[in-house]
């Protein structure tokens, strides 16, 4: 089997235009959304390029149906910093946040940063958090050994990109492979950069011999073939 998933961070307003980019391509995603900056009265600057307003929720309830939400933290804080205490509290009120909003139990998370340590996931752990994905990217199509831990392929703007979508496509492996593409949509600044990932869409989709998942899909799938 071979499985093709994306992971985007941070519920801004870009992610109204990528998601209609996923759906025309019939590609699917999971977004970990920070729950205590659902509204639009908060918003950032990227770099010196663009402002970064986040999305609200009463005005976009149903944005990412069809797709995964999971946990990003409350406030997105570097979680290795914080006492244990303040760790759990920015896991828990956003997963239960999330879980009232969008209706279905969180699961998954991604690293704010993409830090952590040892008793961040102990945290994860005791809040029911199954995988959380890091910013390390492997260039390789392996399944993670620890979920918690979970190192994606690579990030939508990397260089290798179409190289790596190229030779994932055309491999001819037995074995079950996972294209695993990250990013967060405010990092397409440019109609050029739009055009860029709607052309990375369109070259990996229709194809018959992928599915096409979610994160918590294609753990479902893995933990399911652990038990075979």
């Amino acid at each position: 089997m071979k499985f093709i998933t994306f992971s985007f961070d941070d519920n801004v307003v870009d992610d109204i235009r990528l998601v209609e980019i996923l759906n025309k391509y019939g590609l699917k995603g999971t977004f970990n959304l920070n729950s205590g900056t659902l509204s639009r009265i908060s918003s950032w600057r990227y770099g010196d390029v663009k402002d970064v307003t986040y999305i609200n929720y009463c005005e976009q309830p149903n944005l990412y149906d069809g797709h995964e939400v999971a946990c990003h933290t409350y406030r997105h804080p570097h979680l290795e910093k914080l006492d244990r205490g303040t760790a759990d509290n920015e896991v828990r009120l956003d997963k239960k946040i999330l879980e009232c909003l969008y209706g279905y139990q969180i699961r998954g998370m991604a690293y704010p940063y993409g830090t952590y340590n040892d008793e961040v996931l102990e945290v994860l752990r005791d809040n029911g958090i199954e995988y959380s994905r890091t910013v390390k990217s492997t260039h390789r199509f392996g399944f993670p050994e620890e979920p918690l831990l979970w190192n994606p392929t690579c990030h939508f703007r990397d260089a290798e990109v179409m190289k790596l979508a190229e030779k994932f496509l055309n491999s001819e492996s037995e074995e079950d492979m996972l294209l695993y593409i990250w990013g967060h949509s405010y990092e397409m600044v440019t109609e050029e950069d739009w055009k860029a990932f709607e052309e990375l869409c369109a070259y990996i989709s229709g194809r018959e011999d992928i599915r096409y998942c979610t994160n918590i899909e294609v753990l479902d799938y893995m933990s399911g073939k652990n038990h075979e």
